[in-house]
């Protein structure tokens, strides 16, 4: 999602899909493999169905515990989760010998695979709408790769990774709760992770929990300036942009994205 724009020249071009990110996600795995296309073209994802987008964010891991190991002993990661790439990073890292002891999912109401580790039945479901949306994902491709991981042993998963859902009102109450506390703004994203922490440290207490901030409070301004009641100035980044016209082509199904492809 955060890829779909590209700059060209004086507008900003896009390509639209009618509906959910499972959706979006199930085209593009069947694009992949019709070889009407894969014969013509060649093509690639920016989001986390490929590797190559979210295997450097390992290095988010090893920057925060270099600088909190000689503090802290017991660090966990409390990671937002949609399609579980960025939490696959983080496992990887602990694959490469990073000495993570234990890893939160922290789930908005899409919760698969909070339901997972209490049933031990992975039952996929459609992409619930709330408003931390990158993260509205019923069947997250990155969870067989974490599965495969841990040699898809349930028992070992389970003692690597707990996972927690929240709610859109305790997301809003966690965005005014860190504000009012620390001074600090986050999106839903964050406010998600941020509960996952919390949550983790009830159970654990002497554990150093680090949640992990994956959006800009911008994308989410009308969200956000309405919960901590204040106005907030758009990164420069942005305001060099946000004047530029749109031109947006708008697919509703398979059909037409493959056409739009072979063109």
């Amino acid at each position: 999602q955060e890829k779909q724009l590209t700059t060209l020249g004086s507008n900003i071009n896009a390509l639209e899909v009618k509906g959910t990110f499972d959706d979006c996600q199930a085209m593009v795995k069947t694009a992949f493999l019709d070889k009407n296309i894969t014969s013509k073209i060649q093509l690639t994802s920016a989001n986390s169905i490929n590797i190559a987008r979210w295997l450097p964010q390992l290095f988010y891991f090893m920057f925060a515990y270099k600088k909190l190991h000689h503090k802290y002993k017991d660090i966990v990661f409390s990671v937002p989760s949609g399609n579980f790439g960025n939490l696959c990073a983080g496992m990887m890292a602990q694959q490469l010998g990073l000495p993570i002891n234990h890893f939160i999912a922290s789930n908005n109401k899409n919760n698969v695979v909070a339901e997972y580790l209490k049933s031990q039945l992975y039952t996929p479901k459609p992409s619930v709408e709330t408003i931390s949306n990158a993260m509205d994902v019923g069947n997250p491709s990155n969870f067989i790769r974490i599965q495969e991981i841990y040699k898809n042993k349930f028992e070992i998963l389970k003692n690597n990774m707990s996972a927690y859902s929240f709610s859109d009102y305790e997301t809003k109450d966690a965005i005014l709760e860190i504000y009012e506390k620390y001074n600090y703004i986050s999106d839903p994203h964050g406010a998600v992770g941020y509960l996952g922490c919390k949550a983790h440290l009830k159970k654990n207490p002497n554990a150093y929990c680090v949640f992990l901030e994956t959006a800009h409070p911008s994308k989410f301004l009308d969200i956000v300036e309405d919960i901590i009641k204040k106005k907030q100035p758009l990164p420069k980044q942005i305001q060099s942009v946000i004047e530029k016209d749109k031109i947006a082509t708008t697919i509703s199904n398979y059909e037409d994205l493959k056409e739009y492809l072979l063109k």
